[in-house]
């Protein structure tokens, strides 16, 4: 064949063969994907734990990871902003510039993430410098709030708390990941200062860091990617918060960052930005579904890339978080997988690989066909020996899993403690011991019918566990 047949034949293998292990295709609708993880929370992954997560994110197609890091590595300046954590794994050995150069063999960006003037490291500073705390609607102290690292929010109108915030991400990106590809600079979505000088304007505070932070990342690297919230630039009511956005002039450098429940998609800001992501919780807290329908309202919104949290704690809370005192003590499950030991990721678990082929298809196609999906996820979770009734089986745990799961309790039927305190707290409904009988009895089902053949451990190990946590005496906290 003459060369000029070759090429284009060729060509088009390579573009064919690009998406095996579901990477990103020229014709795919999102040209970024991938997912959102938090290292700070995840005190007991150390670095290879850390490598299997990279592997699974490039399995399923990501070019780009975004680790929340605030308030997980060992800052030399401000020591208080990792005082919660002084058992993480990064903390006693810090392997994030490793693990980010491991990202970059595998073909993935990596995007440090944190929260300007709040959540982890952030808003213990509050503890040292009581009088920084931002100030609630009411007139007074903002109370203290967190996932694990509890403090205050701050007053972005503050000299000194603007200095701060800027030194600590200078630090984080400048002194110890300068290997990483960029930052998500991740708006607060639970409160703002309301002091008199932030109140209507707190938003203008909060972009006077946005701005010098994102000078920094791209004197430091040109082609630096630096993800922002629409906050600053649609005037528009920041969804909880009571407070208007501001009207600054945006630079189309940026990368717009649009999530459900608080930063809503706005079509004149994406045409102007360099990319547009979109992030839901699809992965981590629904169902295979869910994740189709996030695809689709990702693709209606214009957004460029998908990058859905992923999120898996397993630090143990100080504080009743999800107003929960039974958590008090108690290392988090990640996903609500209480088979594994702490130093496992969940990401190869049966119930967590349903929600990663969901993910990598239908960010490939939306309009992916119910029966396409399930065949597809037939041969990835059971190779040969697939058959609709254990794709209906796989599907029908991870729903199990999956139900009623929040990012600190794992699903009632995974959590006798969980339903103790509901039956405590009078929320033990008749319906709803009802709902949990009928899903004990589906676990047991797939426990009898998958015991013994390997093919299908990975149904088998969750619905075996599930129903042994409901041994002897714990099944009467079910009964009337």
């Amino acid at each position: 064949m003459r060369r000029t047949t070759i090429w284009p034949i060729l060509a088009l293998l390579l573009l064919l063969g690009s998406g095996a292990g579901g990477r990103v295709r020229a014709a795919d609708p999102f040209t970024v994907r991938g997912y959102y993880v938090t290292v700070t929370r995840t005190p007991t992954f150390g670095l290879d734990a850390w490598k299997k997560t990279i592997d699974a994110a490039r399995a399923d197609g990501a070019n780009l990871v975004v680790l929340w890091t605030a308030g997980g590595f060992k800052s030399k300046k401000f020591p208080a902003t990792w005082g919660h954590n002084k058992d993480h794994e990064n903390i006693r050995k810090d392997f994030v510039r490793d693990l980010i150069d491991y990202a970059h063999k595998n073909e993935i960006r990596v995007l440090l993430g944190f929260t300007p003037f709040g959540y982890d490291g952030v808003n213990r500073m509050s503890l040292e410098h009581p009088d920084w705390a931002a100030t609630g609607a009411d007139g007074k102290p903002i109370k203290p709030f967190g996932i694990h690292s509890w403090g205050r929010n701050l007053c972005p109108a503050q000299e000194d708390v603007q200095r701060f915030m800027l030194e600590y991400v200078r630090e984080m990106y400048l002194d110890f990941y300068p290997n990483a590809d960029g930052l998500l600079i991740e708006s607060s979505d639970y409160a703002v200062c309301h002091c008199k000088r932030c109140g209507a304007k707190f938003f203008e505070n909060e972009f006077r860091f946005v701005t010098a932070v994102s000078e920094m990342a791209w004197k430091k690297n040109a082609n630096a990617t630096v993800v922002v919230y629409p906050h600053y630039f649609t005037g528009a009511e920041a969804p909880g918060l009571g407070v208007r956005g501001a009207r600054r002039e945006f630079d189309p450098r940026w990368t717009v960052f649009y999530t459900p429940h608080s930063a809503r998609p706005d079509t004149d800001l994406t045409k102007k930005a360099k990319g547009a992501i979109w992030s839901d919780d699809s992965p981590a807290l629904r169902t295979p579904t869910e994740i189709r329908d996030a695809a689709r309202h990702a693709r209606r919104s214009g957004c460029t890339g998908w990058v859905p949290s992923f999120e898996a704690f397993t630090y143990t809370p100080t504080e009743p978080e999800d107003g929960q005192q039974y958590l008090v003590g108690r290392r988090q499950q990640p996903l609500g997988f209480g088979w594994l030991k702490p130093e496992q990721i969940p990401y190869d678990e049966l119930p967590a690989r349903v929600n990663r082929v969901a993910y990598r298809e239908y960010a490939r196609n939306p309009d992916l066909s119910d029966t396409d999906f399930r065949t597809t996820l037939g041969k990835d979770l059971f190779g040969a020996a697939a058959t609709p009734e254990a794709v209906e089986d796989a599907l029908a745990l991870q729903r199990v899993f999956v139900t009623g799961r929040t990012w600190w309790q794992a699903a009632p039927v995974a959590s006798p403690d969980r339903v103790r305190a509901m039956k405590t707290a009078g929320q033990l409904s008749a319906a709803r011991r009802t709902e949990y009988w009928q899903a004990l009895d589906r676990l047991r089902e797939i426990e009898q019918r998958y015991r013994g053949k390997e093919p299908f451990s990975g149904l088998y190990r969750p619905a075996k566990w599930a129903v042994g946590e409901w041994a002897g005496d714990t099944r009467k906290l079910l009964d009337p």
